[in-house]
């Protein structure tokens, strides 16, 4: 029994060395914009604060790793010493701590519990994940400080920090999301009154986004404060949605709508099964074309084919 306490007090005596310190770097100049130390794959997932973000979608970058195999508190160390390197030196860092902070520290928690009660009075408009990140904190810890009373002997405290943080996250600011959502709006505005053609689920994919963030946003379930924001590659976007340019799905069922005048004519003698081999279709999509029931039949602007579908309509045409 008394080695088995032996070892057990071995075991929680173990020096862990499985932290790294990680750096985000410009490719093109190779200049740092992030400093951060994690565990595991922590600087590969999730987002950090929005001047960081907005650098990762404005440039290549890539991580590198300066040192690992390091327990925490060595971690912390370089974390901070290297932060503290880069300002003095002019880089541009847009880390918003001063690095080498443990997370669970009582004033981290009392920080956090201050931004809530900013977010609280929406005198900030930040999410958990983004609190998280701020203090690198997990957001399950976020979470739990925000709905269930965790920490509950800690007092709200203001960050030192608290000028970087308000200007940045401050209600009526623009982040990354909030410019995203007034984008969004803009395009859904083109959309109604016809200057685009899509469906959203298009929209969707051009902002990176799931169809159902799309239709909050319209209805105003999210980001109702947002206004419209001009997206500054609208001219790519008008390009894209075009509603002068067919889909190829349009001209398909263009070039069928012109072949069946055709035959409709007697110009032709055509089945339905050589027009569809001859588009590289499938034969109920002609018959489509065909129906009584006027309500279901498929009508479109006529797209006159390629010249090689020409070529290939010649054996068909009738000789008067």
């Amino acid at each position: 029994m008394h080695l088995e306490k032996d070892e057990i007090l071995s075991e929680s005596l173990e020096v862990k060395l499985d932290y790294y310190v990680y750096e985000y770097v410009i490719k093109e100049n190779q200049e740092v914009f992030y400093v951060g130390k994690g565990t595991s794959k922590r600087a590969w997932r999730d987002t950090r604060n929005a001047a960081c973000e907005q650098i990762k979608n404005e440039y290549n970058w890539e991580i590198r790793i300066v040192k690992e195999n390091l327990t925490e508190e060595e971690a912390l160390n370089l974390e901070k010493e290297l932060i503290q390197k880069y300002r003095k030196s002019g880089d541009l860092l847009t880390n918003i701590l001063p690095g080498g902070i443990k997370a669970t520290e009582a004033e981290i928690i009392a920080n956090v519990k201050y931004l809530l009660f900013l977010l609280e009075k929406e005198v900030i408009n930040i999410s958990l994940n983004e609190i998280a990140n701020i203090f690198l904190l997990s957001i399950s810890t976020v979470w739990h400080i925000a709905n269930d009373g965790h920490y509950s002997e800690v007092d709200p405290e203001i960050p030192k920090n608290i000028n970087d943080i308000i200007s940045q996250y401050h209600v009526n600011a623009y982040n990354e999301e909030r410019t995203r959502a007034g984008n969004i709006k803009y395009v859904l505005s083109l959309l109604d009154i016809g200057v685009i053609k899509c469906r959203q689920a298009k929209i969707a994919d051009l902002f990176g986004m799931t169809p159902a963030n799309i239709s909050n946003i319209k209805k105003e379930k999210t980001h109702a404060d947002v206004p419209e924001l001009i997206p500054e590659n609208i001219g790519e976007i008008l390009k894209k949605l075009n509603p002068f340019e067919l889909s190829e799905e349009e001209k398909l069922k263009g070039r069928i709508s012109f072949i069946l005048r055709l035959r409709s004519q007697g110009i032709i003698s055509i089945t339905n099964t050589d027009i569809a081999k001859i588009l590289n279709t499938k034969t109920h999509l002609i018959a489509e074309f065909n129906r009584t029931d006027e309500d279901r039949k498929y009508s479109f602007k006529e797209v006159r084919p390629s010249d090689e579908i020409m070529i290939k309509l010649s054996s068909y045409f009738i000789l008067n």
